[in-house]
This record gives structure tokens, C-alpha cells and sequence, in this order.
């Protein structure tokens, strides 16, 4: 999206980000000029905001590992024979081998506070203090949202009465000293700040569907806000936020052959938000790249991520989404391999796309199928499958048989975009995988990240997950 910076702002190096290793930060010292007056400058604010859109680039964040690592946990999909090792340890889903490299995000939260605290100091026109301070909003709350999903139950899901989320931070610290050891909050109070943080995207954010789709915009912080919903089933916000998103973006649902094409253009057609690449300077690089892991399309892919041929044989031959897998062999196995992340836009830089507009529609379906309204469920769901050209779902399908469909359904449609596991966690579902000996139930406490040990030994107020 834009080359990486750490921060230089007016000149005077200071350092926002957050440590590794407790919920405290690590700094270098400052020079000159503190961080509430470099701040007023609007070009640092913007340059802070570049930042923390970086944060979320690297192959261990959405450039691959929040991508394919929900997949290979789950069902989605496996490695080939003849392998790097890459996700090994994830496949088997073996204990401690998780997300919980995710800790890392309360760098870009605390970058993200500074944006929200001291833009309305700075010199800039009231339209874009606005602007600003809802995208560092949307982007605290995508942060934080991504965090509790690793290392939290859902609050309606919580097992043993371990309802734990995320330690809560939305004031700047720019200096260890100013840092205090936390203790985490529920689940359920991590989940009203990441709404309370896209209620007031929403409001900041400019009602414009020619928004762009690389950056925050409104309709994709409401289509946030109804993912969140949907995973604390609020079933009637979750329909109206979904709605809300549809109606205010210029993102469209692509029918038909145009559907491998979308992947290739940028921003996708159907990208409500979109994590952007620059071709000459943010290639993830032959070893890491969801291109260079999910297809032999370039010499030197590893192609070692592939469908399982349970997902394979879900879709109808005619489905134009089983055409965005090709027949190829590695090592003398045939596989498929995937056509999502192809590379057509340079080496390595495929765009990343977070939010969809089917997956607002499959949200929007599955809220509407728990709340008792079959017809608008079945109505969203055929869009989907019509456009896909697989057979539209009968008006008689009610209840969890539906609501079975549409959870399909989103393995068809969402593969490799990081939500299979996720979908089986919030549902309270076992994992149940081919050629392994044991399922992985919804109880096992491998569901949890574990929090990283040098963290709980810095900070004794901080609770390890159960099982670790």
C-alpha cells in the first residue's frame, strides 16, 4: 500500500510502537520535538495514518499468514506431498501453533490513538480531521476485532466461563514510562470499544460510494460493524449494518466469467476495502506471498496450499467458482491450484481484499436465517449463487438446514480470504479434517491462541489463555 515507514515526523524521529513483549512500549529516545506538537503538523498525521495501513501488509498479517493460516486450521485446505514445511504445524492444528503473532497489533493501535487523539490539534481543514480520525477509527477497530477473534471467545460462545478478550488501550503512549501494566477486559467489553470504534468511522467518514476503496470509507465500516455483529450474534444490527454497507458503496457483485477477472483488477470490483500493493517497492517476495503459496503460476512458487477435495467436490461443475482452480501435478501429485492471487499485477504484490460485497450479502443472509426471516435469507443467498451460476437454493429451506447452506456457501465463496476457521469458532462447531486421527472440538483449547509467554511473565496482571 505505501512504503513502510517508523516514524519521521517534521524531521524529529519519534517512535510509536508498541512492544512485543508486554502490553508496555518499547520507544528510542526522541529528539527535539515532542509527539503532541510534531502531531499538529497535518503532514505528520498523514504520515502516522500511512503507517498504520502498513502494519497491516506483511505476510505475517493480511499479506498471507491472516489469509491462510484460518484455511489450513480449518477444512478449506491442506499442503501438498511435496512441501517447504510452510503451515505444517497448522494443519495438524498442533498445540501452540496458532495466530498469536496478531499480539503485534497494539503497535499500530497505539499509532492509531495518536491519530484519534491529536488530530483535531492539528492544522488541518475540519473535512479531513474527520476523514483522518475515522479511518484511524475503522483501522483501532479492524486491529482489535482481528486480536479478539485469536485470542478471545465469542460472548455468546465463551466456554467454561472464560470470557477474557483483549487488553484495552486508547490513549498514546510514546514513552515506557508513561505505560502501565493492564489486565485484560471481557470479550464483551472488547467487542462494545470495536463498535463504539465503527459507530464513530461512520459518523466521521464522508457518505460517498466512489469512495476509495483502498482506504477506510463508510460502507466498509458498516459492513465491519455487521461482521461484528454477526460474530456477537446481534442479528437485526447485523441486517442493518450489512444493508446500510450494500446500499452506500460503489462495490458491486460480479457475475458470471467476470468473476476471475475481478481478482485481477484493482480494487476488485466487489472490495469494499481493499489492502493495496505497489508494485516497485511492497513485493512480499517469492518465499511469502499469497501468490508464491497458493499457485506454481511463477518459477520458484512453493504451491504448497491447495484445496481439499471435500471443498472441491462442493461446487457444481458449472459453478464459475470451481474454475478459479486448475489441474496441475507438483512432484508427480495432481493438485489444483488457486487462481485468486495470480500475480497479474506484478511479482508477488496481489492485492489483498478484507471485505467483499458477497461476503456483506452472506452476512446479511445467515442474520437473516437466525432471525426467523427464511425468504430474505434465501433471496441473498441466490444472488450469490445465481451470479456463481450453481443452482439457487428452494424457498423451502428453513431453519439450521439453512443455516447449514449458507455457512457452505461461504467456504465456496470465501476460500483463502482467512474466514473458514473463524466461522467454525463464532459457530461453536467441531473441526473435523481428512486424514487426520482425531477432530478438534469447539471445547479443545487448542481454539485459543496462546498469548505469548514472555507477555504473561512481564505482566503478572495478564491471564494466560486455559490449556497453555
Amino acid at each position: 500500500m505505501f512504503k513502510h515507514i517508523r516514524l519521521s515526523l517534521t524531521g524529529c524521529l519519534i517512535v510509536l510502537a508498541a512492544s512485543s513483549c508486554s502490553d508496555l512500549l518499547i520507544t528510542q529516545p526522541k529528539q527535539s520535538v515532542g509527539s503532541d506538537l510534531a502531531l499538529q503538523d497535518i503532514t505528520g498525521v498523514r504520515s502516522l495514518l500511512i503507517s498504520v495501513y502498513d502494519r497491516l501488509q506483511p505476510n505475517t498479517y493480511y499479506g498471507a499468514r491472516m489469509m491462510i493460516a484460518p484455511e489450513i486450521m480449518a477444512d478449506n485446505v491442506r499442503l501438498t506431498n511435496s512441501n517447504s514445511n510452510r503451515y505444517f504445524n497448522e494443519r495438524v492444528n498442533a498445540v501452540g501453533v496458532h495466530m498469536q503473532q496478531f499480539w503485534d497489533n497494539y503497535a499500530a493501535i497505539n499509532e492509531a490513538n495518536f491519530i484519534i487523539k491529536g488530530i483535531d490539534g492539528s492544522n488541518a481543514t475540519d473535512a479531513e480531521k474527520a476523514q483522518i480520525k475515522g479511518e484511524a477509527q475503522f483501522l483501532r477497530a479492524l486491529l482489535y476485532f482481528d486480536m479478539a477473534r485469536v485470542f478471545a471467545y465469542e460472548p455468546t460462545k465463551v466456554v467454561n466461563g472464560f470470557n477474557l478478550g483483549m487488553i484495552l488501550r486508547t490513549e498514546p503512549t510514546s514513552d515506557a514510562s508513561q505505560a502501565t501494566f493492564l489486565e485484560r477486559s471481557t470479550v464483551e467489553q472488547t467487542y462494545q470499544l470495536i463498535e463504539k470504534d465503527l459507530k464513530d468511522a461512520i459518523t466521521n467518514l464522508p457518505a460517498s460510494a466512489s469512495a476509495n476503496r483502498l482506504r477506510a470509507n463508510k460502507a466498509a465500516a458498516q459492513a465491519l460493524l455487521a461482521r461484528l455483529y454477526l460474530y456477537w450474534e446481534k442479528f437485526p444490527e447485523a441486517i442493518q449494518a450489512a444493508t446500510d454497507a450494500l446500499a452506500g458503496t460503489a462495490a458491486t457483485l460480479v457475475s458470471g466469467t467476470g468473476y476471475q477477472a475481478a481478482f485481477t483488477t484493482a480494487p476488485n470490483p466487489e472490495s469494499l476495502f481493499e489492502i493495496n500493493y505497489v508494485q516497485a517497492t511492497e513485493s512480499l517476495g517469492a518465499n511469502e506471498s499469497m501468490h508464491s503459496l497458493t499457485t506454481n503460476l511463477t518459477t520458484g512458487n512453493w504451491g504448497d496450499v491447495v484445496p481439499t477435495t471435500e471443498l472441491l467436490n462442493l461446487y457444481e461443475a458449472a459453478d464459475v467458482r470451481r474454475a478459479m482452480f486448475y489441474s496441475s501435478t507438483k512432484s508427480g501429485e495432481a493438485v489444483f491450484f488457486s487462481r485468486k492471487f495470480s500475480g497479474s499485477r506484478g511479482p508477488f504484490t496481489d492485492n489483498i481484499p478484507v471485505i467483499r460485497y458477497s461476503e456483506v450479502l452472506l452476512i446479511r443472509a445467515e442474520a437473516y436465517a437466525m432471525s426467523g426471516n427464511s425468504a430474505a435469507a434465501i433471496t441473498d443467498l441466490n444472488r450469490i449463487r445465481t451470479r456463481s451460476g450453481a443452482t439457487p437454493i428452494a424457498s423451502t429451506v428453513t431453519g439450521q438446514g439453512l443455516v447449514d447452506l449458507i455457512l457452505t456457501e461461504r467456504r465456496l465463496e470465501l476460500v483463502l480470504e482467512g474466514h473458514r476457521f473463524f466461522d467454525l469458532k463464532r459457530k461453536g462447531l467441531t473441526i473435523t479434517k481428512a486424514n487426520l486421527s482425531a477432530v478438534v472440538p469447539y471445547t479443545d483449547f487448542r481454539i485459543l491462541a496462546p498469548l505469548p509467554n514472555a507477555q504473561v511473565q512481564l505482566n503478572s496482571k495478564l491471564k494466560q489463555n486455559p490449556g497453555y
